[in-house]
């Protein structure tokens, strides 16, 4: 399509058509959600929530650098590791004990889930990190007698392998609760809520009203999208996931604020200096989003190269952060483009109606637009 065809594209007037994406992005989300939910009888696992904010425990056995960088003695560890933490043995004691206080539990639900494995420090410090879910609230006390018991199972045995088959291996178990978890949640929301209120009053200023509430419903479209998509794709939802959030957040506002940039030119042009002018809003827009496209779409794909090479030869945390990051560059470059930009159109285009028919004291009336031959 040559560059007079795109200046005459209709982008803006199809906003129905582009909120088919979305709507079927949200739908497919909901029904993972609702399976996964369904399928463990906790609604709390339709996410696949991390440790950071479900709560959760983290097993630390310091093995050294001569085993963990050693690939053979590492999977060896691991493998053992592993066993203990999913082994049914565990989890059959942890429903006799349920059975001793009161407590009705199945033995899936006893099982230890591992979040995500790491190493962590250097040479003789050098430890093998594993984080693991609580035994869930819909089951445990209060308390978390039964998470408690199951972790101090899980120690002894361990501790018991490497005293029998090592020298001077640490092992030790944290717990993170749920009330620490839900500080570390309401800390997050608040500084992505704080984050759009300044973003709206930014453009509002620098911009006009219409443009700062377009670009905040596309923010959190953006946002929607990102949690959509990790819920489809069962990706951990943990600090790292905030980080990608806000990194999203500030992303795709700079490449909305240059499209709005480029649309205030073309309106400034088109109304000649008289600021009381009606204009082709949609018409100005259009053009505003095709002359900028090749901008936003060289900028998308540069972080696109450098942000696919961290997901795919990073670690499992490096990955927890990049992943959500793509889905967010996808859905910014999408919501820049057609998204914030229809949404414009709809409220400036509904907002000189009513300043016309004030005007003129005639409703609906098509409007004279400045620049427009009689």
């Amino acid at each position: 399509m040559n560059k007079s065809k795109l200046m005459n594209a209709k982008i803006v007037e199809k906003h129905g058509i582009w909120a088919i994406a979305p709507v079927v992005v949200f739908v497919v989300a909901v029904i993972v959600f609702a399976s996964f939910a369904g399928m463990n009888h906790d609604i709390t696992k339709g996410l696949n929530i991390g440790i950071d904010f479900a709560g959760g425990s983290i097993l630390t056995v310091e093995l050294g650098s001569d085993v963990l960088n050693d690939k053979e003695k590492y999977d060896e560890n691991y493998d053992y590791i592993e066993s203990v933490l999913t082994s049914e043995e565990i989890a059959e004691q942890v429903v006799a004990y349920a059975k001793e206080i009161g407590i009705n539990i199945t033995k899936s639900a006893a099982v230890a889930s591992i979040s995500y494995v790491q190493t962590s420090g250097s040479d003789l410090e050098m430890s093998l990190v594993i984080k693991y879910d609580n035994i869930s609230s819909t089951f445990d006390t209060e308390n978390s007698d039964l998470t408690t018991y199951r972790n101090g199972l899980i120690e002894e045995q361990i501790k018991d392998y490497y005293e029998t088959n090592y020298e001077n291996v640490t092992v030790s178990t944290n717990y993170i609760g749920a009330t620490a978890s839900a500080s570390l949640i309401k800390t997050a929301l608040l500084s992505i809520f704080i984050t759009l209120v300044l973003i709206l009053i930014y453009i509002a200023i620098r911009f006009e009203v219409w443009s700062g509430l377009s670009a905040i419903i596309a923010l959190i479209h953006d946002v929607a999208m990102m949690v959509c998509l990790v819920a489809i794709f069962r990706i951990q939802i943990n600090s790292a996931f905030i980080a990608a959030v806000i990194t999203i957040v500030s992303y795709s506002i700079n490449n909305t604020i240059v499209v709005f940039d480029r649309a205030r030119e073309n309106v400034k042009k088109a109304k000649g200096g008289n600021k009381t002018a009606i204009v082709d809003n949609n018409k100005l827009v259009n053009e505003s989003i095709v002359e900028t496209m090749a901008r936003s779409i060289n900028s998308t794909l540069t972080t696109m190269v450098a942000i696919t090479l961290f997901a795919i030869i990073g670690t499992a945390s490096v990955r927890e952060f990049a992943l959500p990051v793509i889905f967010g560059l996808i859905a910014g470059f999408y919501s820049s483009l057609v998204v914030a930009p229809s949404l414009y159109c709809l409220m400036k285009n509904a907002s000189d109606k009513r300043k016309l028919a004030k005007r003129d004291g005639v409703k609906n009336d098509k409007p004279k637009y400045a620049g427009a031959k009689n």
